[in-house]
């Protein structure tokens, strides 16, 4: 067995500041001698990768040159990995003393337990929900009629982000979030990995898919929590991860729910789009008088390419955004 408890994978694209903030909240844990931190650049044009080289030269480094995508990127993380288990961790992520040694000592003590993820907030302190239900069509359906927030703290409908549950119980669910979620090693070699068919968006719930179907539970760790920011490279490029959340969804639903499944996706997709493409194209001149048209023609250009996507003979995703 391995000498080293965890192996913690943080991946980076163009978050300098954020990246060091986490790496300082790593080292500064006293358990971190027990651990193996590995920084993943997925070629940042910042200076993550000299911040990394001259501050933290104990960490290992690990420079892609190019943005291969969330689950490529780390997989090439867990390939030097020698933790008996693995954190893969967003660098826009502050960890508190304390946490992650939780969360290996439950995936020690829960012989069930292939991944855990803890509870997550904003800097602010306002709870993120990262313990879902799988993509599909129902869960659209929901977000997309607005049902979900509207009846948030009713089941069935806050089932795509949970919120009728206590999120500060630790529980069984369907998936948490990649931007903080440790698995057993063993359970990671099983499945394979990532599915590097994602790029960006829903390889988590695919990753927790696959690992359920091997028999192993994934728990949501409400007992204690981590500041996260949450979108900070994406916000960078808010159409291409807009369209490439939908691309994700698509190619999880035909992956692990099948071809009618697949179909029905598309058809929800096309009717929650429509509507919100219609109103937002009336709203373009009021919005212009108002002086307020860059802020709605975005909206407008955003559902149309999602529309288009629904009707693409090439609706999974293709990476060329990450060229």
């Amino acid at each position: 067995m391995s000498d080293v408890r965890l192996s913690v994978i943080v991946l980076n694209y163009n978050t300098q500041r954020l990246l060091a903030d986490c790496l300082e909240s790593l080292y500064a844990d006293g358990a971190h001698e027990q651990w193996q931190i590995i920084v993943v650049d997925s070629g940042s044009s910042d200076d993550s990768v000299a911040l990394v080289a001259r501050d933290y030269a104990q960490a290992t480094l690990l420079p892609l040159g190019r943005n291969l995508g969330f689950a490529a990127a780390n997989n090439r993380g867990a390939q030097l990995a020698k933790g008996r288990h693995l954190l893969f961790l967003n660098a826009d992520t502050v960890v508190p003393a304390g946490v992650l040694s939780s969360l290996c000592d439950f995936l020690d003590e829960r012989t069930d337990a292939a991944v855990v993820g803890p509870r997550m907030q904003s800097p602010g302190g306002e709870l993120q929900y990262t313990a879902r239900t799988f993509p599909g069509p129902l869960n659209s359906f929901l977000e997309y009629s607005f049902l979900d927030r509207l009846l948030s703290g009713v089941r069935p409908f806050g089932r795509p982000r949970l919120t009728y549950l206590n999120h500060r119980q630790t529980q069984p669910v369907e998936y948490v979030a990649g931007a903080c979620l440790m698995i057993c090693r063993e359970y990671f070699e099983h499945v394979g990995g990532w599915c590097e068919e994602y790029l960006f968006y829903a390889e988590d719930a695919d990753l927790c898919a696959e690992v359920k179907q091997a028999g192993g539970v994934v728990y949501y760790y409400g007992d204690l929590g981590i500041p996260h920011i949450g979108g900070a490279s994406a916000e960078k490029m808010r159409l291409a991860a807009t369209l490439e959340a939908h691309r994700s969804v698509f190619l999880f639903v035909k992956r692990q729910r099948g071809p009618v499944a697949f179909v029905a996706q598309r058809l929800v997709t096309i009717g929650g789009v429509v509507p919100r493409l219609l109103l937002s194209a009336l709203a373009v001149p009021f919005a212009c008088l108002l002086g307020r048209g860059a802020a709605v023609l975005p909206k407008v250009v955003t559902y149309a390419r999602v529309l288009g996507l629904c009707f693409s003979h090439r609706p999974l995703p293709t990476g060329e955004w990450l060229a």
